[in-house]
């Protein structure tokens, strides 16, 4: 994604960002940690929660995408997209990415079939399930199912680039849209209350509709985790917020919106402040849709705030150590999962999870996947 300022340059601070959000993931994916003792229950109350870094992705994904089209158009000459353009924007956009998210599914497909080699599990009926699997998987739409079956298959965390790739399809109609009707703030900011007032009645909606469908019994059909965590049609909503972020970003720079550099700095630190203490608590809080609307509330100040580039914070995250990650992130997200999945099987069955297999497997996973993502890194420049 490309998050150009009106000057076509990089926003470094979400850069930056994306190294430290991505890291969130990771370790969030690390629940083999609770057989640790003591750590293990701290790790899961306070370190087990990718929820605000996932947000943060589809939010930022928005903002990129709106933000670089502000930089190469302007508003005049924005033309409503024929299905033709809406095709090749997302196949533009997942094409640097893809031969990687096909590494990880060729693999994830060899360590399936040699466990179910393994087990003596393969016969006809399991190559026709794979063979569907497959299918859909390469054409990156798993995520329209709702079904782990599907969008968990190979690589736990491809469901991520599927969701963003079937939004990528319909980005130039919302790009259109909301270019030729949100001019000023004012409609930028009510649009984003709707977005997510939306978000929170789709999910309250989705519970229900899971439960319908619990009462069919059907093997397979589509989980609540799936239908509001997974789901594209959910998901869009969160990339129109930061669309409409991008958008009145783009016309607070235009009015010559300037403060104090140690406004800003004091902005990002307040947010930050708020985003790291609810993190740490939002385990520990009572379930309920609330705390969707605390998710939504805060990543859009998050993003805000640092879309300016301009604070202490953005300062750092400017370095050559972030910007480098935070280059690479999707890399790191989509090889850290496969293994810590496959290779997580062979420590499990063959040692048991303790404190040292766990730590072990920790730097293994962390240095594999760095090794890796720098390699492609290299050979992609």
């Amino acid at each position: 994604m490309n998050e150009n300022n009106n000057n076509h340059k990089l926003i470094g601070s979400f850069t930056g960002l994306r190294f430290i959000m991505i890291m969130v993931i990771v370790i969030s994916h690390f629940e083999f940690l609770e057989n640790i003792p003591t750590f293990g229950a701290l790790y899961n109350s306070f370190l087990h929660n990718p929820i605000f870094a996932v947000d943060f992705f589809f939010f930022l994904s928005g903002f990129g995408l709106m933000f670089s089209n502000i930089c190469k158009i302007s508003v005049e000459n924005v033309q409503l997209p024929t299905l033709n353009d809406c095709l090749k924007f997302g196949i533009n956009h997942i094409r640097k990415i893809y031969p990687v998210y096909i590494a990880t599914l060729l693999f994830g497909i060899f360590c399936q079939f040699s466990y179910a080699f393994y087990k003596s599990g393969i016969n006809f009926s399991f190559i026709i399930h794979e063979f569907f699997k497959i299918l859909i998987n390469i054409s990156l739409l798993q995520s329209v199912t709702g079904m782990m079956f599907f969008t968990h298959a190979y690589n736990g965390v491809s469901w991520f680039l599927s969701s963003l790739f079937c939004i990528y399809l319909i980005t130039p109609f919302l790009i259109y849209f909301l270019r030729k009707t949100s001019k000023n703030i004012s409609k930028n900011i009510f649009i984003i209350i709707v977005n997510i007032i939306t978000i929170i009645l789709l999910t309250i909606l989705l519970a229900k509709f899971e439960k319908y469908l619990n009462h069919l019994n059907i093997k397979g059909i589509p989980t609540l985790d799936n239908l509001v965590y997974v789901s594209p049609f959910r998901r869009v909503f969160y990339v129109i917020t930061g669309m409409n972020i991008a958008l009145i970003t783009d016309l607070l720079t235009k009015k010559n919106f300037i403060i104090k550099t140690k406004i800003y700095s004091l902005l990002e630190l307040l947010i930050s402040l708020l985003v790291i203490i609810y993190f740490v608590l939002r385990n520990s809080l009572p379930d309920g849709n609330y705390k969707y609307a605390i998710d939504l509330i805060l990543c859009s100040c998050f993003i805000f705030f640092f879309s300016f580039d301009k604070g202490i914070i953005s300062k750092y995250l400017n370095k050559p150590f972030f910007q480098y990650y935070g280059k690479i992130a999707m890399y790191i997200f989509l090889i850290h999962y496969p293994i810590r999945i496959y290779f997580g099987k062979i420590i499990e069955n063959t040692f048991g999870y303790n404190y040292f297999t766990s730590i072990l497997f920790c730097i293994f996973i962390i240095t594999t996947t760095f090794l890796l993502s720098d390699i492609i890194k290299k050979h992609s420049d």
